[in-house]
């Protein structure tokens, strides 16, 4: 029997009550080493920011002589003589039987940090010790430089290590338990599935029972629902330890961390140790976020915002290359690399320039791991001299020392903007180029702004720890895994334990006997550890080899592999394979090799809503509107209206996203005006050097135009069910609404001023839907400050529903939610007062990325302005 979430949710939910610069360029340019001012040159006005920022030197203090001999030993094979001031301070706080949330700089030597006293704890007291990794290249990658320095260490005293993954053969694994290790490095995933064989597994069982040190890597990529999981599993954890003879109290967890806002609160979160500190019981957990290592100088370029990215970044890579340079190129999605690909070979082409394809090696997450590893040996060797990369790359694996990182669009956070920044420069000196796209509102944002690229602070790392459903799957798990004593409930998963446990039980499918809390079956596939809409995967095979050349997730799947879909991949001779889908089927795609081809495909898609069950009775909230009565008495037929209000409903829906067919385009590389207020805009111009309508001289871009598009007789649907936020206006409160819209578009008219950025679209859309969507966005701006949720959980859209009605959805992006609807649906008006505290508090004239755009809005960002959406948040 399975559990029924849903109605699991709906119980716990209690009905809420609501109350009331170029300057820049001209200083730097004259203090550049010469390939970056050849660049510069190169680039000429495209160029619209530039800085450096100084190199550090670094500050290094003596070895402690009370290590272990045998760990200075190694530390001096490896030639370190000398300790930075982060990794004393960490060593210290161990020592003392303190947590660590470590947040130095890239290629500071943050690991060092941790292993030196967790290897000092192997070696003198027999302790254990699990490092979480949160991919399994990364996992893969640390390993091997852990085993590398364990290598350094005599044998009679050499701690055993274990690295598991998803790829780890099931006999090797076994193997490799059975040596009874110190140190297993594993993902959050591994860890979940290996919890459930922990009764019948002897070397977990020992390993556990002496278990101390747990080492989150990379902790700021645990946001979200990820985050969310990860803090139970490690709620598991400690059962798991205690039930075998432990003491989890005695736990120490060792945090490393680049680039977040807020290190502290997170480190408290993961850890569940997060009572305030008195008197007679300090905080446990010591942040360490200065560092004596030293930082090379980095500079930093920005270009006008590209109307061709492709092109633009293909000729930046080749000049690079050119100059000896060896670098990477981020870009944002699969499909993105393998386009920039295709354009750089062109552009290689006709330059001349040739062994392209051995020198620039695309990367992404659902590549082999063969493929991988590959790829990065070559790099290490100088084989490879260019990588163009997904976020897959952004963090953690290390990589050689790059001279350059291209930055191709923006990334979406400024979190991830220098984390890949820090790719560049790790020893010496280093270039970041940030091509922004001329399409987004993002990118031309941090175009107008760049000073803040590298120097505003980055955003929070947020979850929601206790959200009813993800601790129900987690407490099923514990069930079948250990049991759960049941005078401990509140103790290891939280205060709403005992009353979810008590649903489960009701349901029948939680049982208590012998003062213990058990269940059966296997509920661990129930936990989509990383949210999304699922863990079903495609698997892509060649039809001819019948050999495995990738897996996708589904829904990935669905939009790239669809029957007709050209798809491409680079084989290890660095040259891109063309295939055609033949079919999609029982999670796999049998894909035919055929000709190099310029045709490509898109997927068209939508997603749909349907509104399933409701959680909540519907709340009417007052909107505090001034003058609205004297609209309601002038202008509204509802005789019963009499102030304006805000309804809201919470409801679980289901969300289907649908690829209904496809379009067939054909890509070119040649010449063409670039002028876009000329009618020859991208329109081959082959034989000219200069446009014959505006005189311009014509450049090498992409042309594609669509030859075809093809809609299935079935579309390919992804299904998730989740809890969704409902909210509409009453008529008062429209009425109004398009009041002032009315006004303010006859102002702007009689001033006989050009109508500001973005006020256009008060012709364009109606105004109860400029104020829903523009609402719903500052909201989601608003989150991290008010819940802990991050906007990345969460989603926004309108409907239309009638003739003239809008009603707006907020809906959780994970399967069975992540509590963010729901915590949205109970804290709006706190919400909204933050929202437009944000707003009015922006220096933009009618939106930004700060407090208005969204990068995953499913209405492509239009339909919206910041003073109508405001109009609304001050209401509440």
């Amino acid at each position: 029997m399975l559990p029924n979430y849903i109605n699991l949710l709906s119980q716990l939910i209690a009905p809420s009550n609501f109350n009331q610069n170029n300057n820049n360029v001209a200083q730097a340019a004259h203090r550049e080493p010469t390939a970056t001012a050849d660049l510069f040159e190169f680039l000429g006005e495209e160029v619209i920011y530039h800085t450096i920022t100084s190199a550090t030197t670094q500050k290094r203090y003596k070895i402690p002589q009370d290590l272990p001999p045998s760990i200075i030993s190694a530390l001096h094979h490896q030639g370190i003589q000398q300790l930075y001031s982060h990794q004393l301070k960490t060593l210290k706080a161990v020592r003392q039987g303190r947590d660590v949330i470590l947040s130095t700089a890239t290629a500071s030597g943050k690991s060092l940090s941790a292993y030196l006293p967790i290897l000092e704890g192997i070696i003198q007291h027999q302790f254990t010790a699990l490092s979480v990794y949160g991919l399994k290249a990364l996992t893969a990658d640390q390993g091997q430089k852990l085993a590398n320095f364990i290598q350094l260490i005599p044998e009679h005293e050499r701690p055993d290590l274990a690295i598991l993954t998803g790829d780890t053969p099931t006999e090797t694994r076994e193997h490799l338990l059975a040596t009874n290790p110190s140190i297993i490095g594993a993902t959050p995933e591994l860890i979940h599935y290996a919890l459930k064989g922990v009764h019948w597994s002897q070397p977990w069982q020992h390993f556990l029972s002496r278990l101390r040190y747990i080492v989150l890597d990379e902790a700021h990529t645990f946001n979200g629902v990820y985050g969310a999981n990860m803090t139970s599993l490690i709620r598991r954890l400690k059962l798991a330890v205690d039930e075998r003879g432990g003491c989890s109290h005695k736990l120490q967890f060792l945090m490393l961390s680049a680039t977040i806002g807020n290190p502290v609160q997170l480190a408290k979160l993961l850890s569940g140790r997060t009572r305030k500190q008195t008197a007679n019981k300090p905080d446990r957990l010591v942040w360490i976020n200065s560092s004596g290592a030293a930082t090379p100088e980095r500079q930093l370029i920005v270009t006008k915002p590209s109307y061709d990215a492709n092109s633009d970044v293909a000729r930046i890579i080749l000049f690079l290359l050119q100059q000896g340079q060896t670098g990477i190129c981020f870009s944002n999605g699969r499909q993105a690399i393998k386009n920039l690909w295709a354009t750089l070979k062109q552009e290689a082409i006709s330059q001349s320039y040739y062994g392209i394809e051995s020198q620039v090696a695309i990367f992404y997450g659902s590549l082999t791991s063969e493929r991988r590893t590959e790829i990065i040996n070559s790099l290490q060797s100088g084989k490879v001299k260019c990588i163009l990369s997904t976020s897959a790359l952004e963090a953690g694996i290390d990589l050689p020392q790059l001279d350059f990182a291209i930055i191709r669009g923006w990334p979406g956070s400024l979190q991830a903007f220098k984390q890949r920044a820090g790719r560049a420069g790790r020893t010496k000196s280093g270039l970041i180029v940030f091509i922004p796209i001329a399409q987004s509102p993002l990118d031309n944002y941090f175009a107008e702004r760049p000073e803040l690229l590298l120097s505003a602070e980055s955003e929070l790392v947020s979850f929601n720890a206790n959200y009813p459903i993800d601790i129900a799957k987690h407490l099923m798990c514990a069930a079948v895994e250990t049991g759960i004593p049941s005078n401990k409930l509140k103790h290891y998963f939280g205060k709403s334990a005992p009353q979810i446990a008590t649903a489960l039980i009701e349901q029948g499918v939680l049982h208590k006997s012998r003062d213990k809390l058990w269940a059966k079956g296997f509920p661990h596939k129930d936990v989509n550890f990383r949210g999304g809409t699922g863990a079903s995967t495609v698997q892509l095979v060649d039809a001819e080899t019948q050999e495995e050349i990738e897996i996708l997730s589904a829904e990935i799947a669905y939009r790239e592999v669809f029957p007709g879909a050209i798809y491409r991949t680079q084989n290890s001779d660095g040259c891109l394979v063309t295939y055609s889908s033949q079919s999609l089927l029982n999670g796999k795609a049998i894909l035919q090799k055929i000709p190099e081809t310029p045709l490509f495909t898109v997927a068209i898609s939508r997603t749909d809503t349907s509104l399933k069950q409701k959680l909540s009775l519907p709340q009417q909230i007052p909107l505090v509107i001034p003058e609205i009565e004297r609209y309601v008495q002038d202008n509204s037929t509802d005789s019963n209206a009499i102030s304006g209000q805000a309804i809201l409903e919470l409801v679980w829906g289901e969300i289907s996203q649908l690829v209904t067919g496809y379009q067939l385009l054909t890509r070119n590389y040649g010449l063409t005006c670039l002028n876009r207020k000329c009618v020859n805009y991208r329109e081959p111009l082959s034989q000219c050097t200069a446009c014959p309508v505006c005189g311009k001289r014509t450049r090498s871009a992409e042309l594609t135009s669509v030859l075809n598009e093809v809609n299935f007789e079935q579309a390919y649907e992804i299904k998730f069910a989740t809890p969704m936020l409902q909210i509409s206006l009453n008529s008062p409160v429209e009425l109004y609404l398009q009041q002032i819209v009315t006004t303010t578009r006859q102002e702007l008219l009689q001033s006989q001023q050009p109508i500001p950025p973005g006020y256009q679209q008060m012709w364009e859309y109606p105004p109860s839907l400029l104020a829903i969507h523009s609402f719903g966005h500052q909201i989601l701006a608003a989150l991290p400050l008010t819940i802990l949720a991050s906007a990345n959980d969460v989603n926004f859209l309108v409907e239309k529903r009638g003739a003239n009605e809008y009603v707006g959805l907020f809906y959780d992006l994970a399967e069975g939610g992540s509590g963010t609807s729901e915590a949205i649906f109970h804290s709006l008006p706190q919400l909204a007062s933050n929202a437009a505290e944000l707003a009015r508090s922006c220096s933009c004239s009618s939106g930004c990325p700060k407090c208005l755009i969204h990068p995953g809005c499913p209405d492509g960002n239009k339909a919206l302005l910041k003073q109508v959406g405001m109009l609304l948040c001050e209401a509440f």
